[in-house]
């Protein structure tokens, strides 16, 4: 097991929901889940990632990296929990508990 944080600089989360955080995914083998919720009104991206297949730690904080380049999400924390998903997988789920925490806006 390898468990990390680290936060990114985001624009400011701009979403017209009041939605306090969202869930996608699901802990299983070869799947994980996302929380995202909401951390105030910062211009960063807080990352914990508890992954079960250690020597990834690169791949992880380049894709989260490329989330936060992408998506404004500043003043959010992601937790991860990851069972062995591969790399479209973990952009697919941040994406979708982005979509259920904005409502769709980006």
């Amino acid at each position: 097991m390898e468990k990390f944080t680290k936060a990114f600089p985001s624009k400011p989360l701009k979403a017209r929901t009041t939605k306090p955080w969202a869930l996608a995914g699901v802990v299983g083998s070869g799947n994980l889940e996302v929380l995202l919720e909401r951390a105030g009104a910062s211009g960063t991206m807080e990352c914990h990632v508890e992954t079960s297949i250690p020597g990834y730690k690169s791949s992880w904080l380049a894709a989260l990296a490329d989330f936060a380049t992408h998506y404004p999400a500043g003043g959010t924390k992601v937790t991860i929990h990851d069972q062995g998903a591969p790399p479209v997988l973990v952009n697919l789920r941040l994406r979708q508990a982005y979509d259920h925490l904005t409502g769709g806006d980006k």
